[in-house]
């Protein structure tokens, strides 16, 4: 072997060491010192990286939570047993409300005997396709249009589609909000349900008079107010020709059949509530 050969393996040998030297040192002053807690807090989360908790995912939720920059509560669809255990971790105690679940609630109620369809629509079965190529099928622009796009999007299998209605299973849903931001139409919301009170909703979303939506739609709010006169003071507003409950006024055992059965276009809907034991 020459003595250039020779040269050149040790200079190689002398640069490697000299790197690595270099790559151990900067290790040691720039990594960054990783809490514990986050490890455990993220495998005390779901794991899906929905975005409910308003993070990009478990991990940066954990990160947030040991930072103090989120409650133990924030993974929504983990409900309590989730909260339970982060806060247990972290040795922080749960805000929530005992007796209440954050269920979707869908604000349309007209199945595909009631929806008036403006033509055949022919592109992707899709609502958010729908809506922005032709401004939706249907005559009422608040209406559900159908195509699933809540039920495509929903991580827990708690959205379906049933007769071009979205309809929500309450012992799968977790209230996470991915449905919400699924749906093009605004007509699905996030509440918190008191589960020793009676859960209704408003099954419309239409700001129209009355007149112009019975045109539209057989089951739309027209806006009576026969709703806020037979319940409770409070529970149903009437503005914008359309009723809303305020579900944080609805107490235990509370009973709003007088206000379902008031209803004159039925759009007012006793709907079950979830089997399975909370909080």
């Amino acid at each position: 072997m020459s003595g250039t050969v020779i040269i050149s393996l040790i200079t190689m040998a002398g640069l490697g060491l000299l790197f690595a030297g270099l790559l151990g040192l900067a290790h040691t002053k720039l990594k960054v010192e990783v809490d514990p807690k986050v490890a455990k807090v993220e495998d005390a989360l779901l794991g899906i990286d929905c975005g409910a908790c308003g993070y990009p995912g478990c991990h940066q939720c954990a990160v947030n939570i040991v930072r103090g920059n989120a409650p133990p509560d924030a993974c929504v669809p983990g409900g309590e047993e989730v909260a339970e255990k982060v806060a247990d971790i972290m040795g922080l105690e749960i805000g929530s409300e005992p007796g209440k679940k954050l269920l979707a609630v869908v604000h349309c109620g007209a199945t595909e005997e009631y929806k008036q369809r403006t033509g055949a629509y022919e592109g992707i079965k899709s609502c958010r396709t729908a809506e922005l190529t032709v401004g939706g099928d249907i005559e009422c622009e608040y209406g559900c249009l159908g195509y699933g796009d809540c039920e495509e999007a929903c991580p827990f299998d708690a959205m379906h589609v049933s007769e071009s209605l979205a309809e929500v299973d309450p012992d799968k849903c977790t209230g996470c909000g991915v449905c919400v931001e699924a749906c093009p139409r605004d007509i699905i919301t996030v509440e918190e349900v008191n589960l020793a009170g009676d859960f209704v909703s408003v099954a419309c979303n239409s700001r129209e008079s009355g007149a112009t939506i019975r045109q539209k739609c057989k089951v739309g709010c027209i806006g009576c107010k026969l709703c806020e006169k037979s319940a409770p003071e409070g529970v149903f507003t009437v503005e914008d020709n359309l009723a809303r409950i305020d579900y944080s006024l609805i107490e235990d055992e509370m009973d709003l059949d007088k206000a379902v059965e008031k209803c004159p276009v039925d759009c007012i809907l006793n709907l079950p509530k979830p089997n399975t034991k909370e909080q």
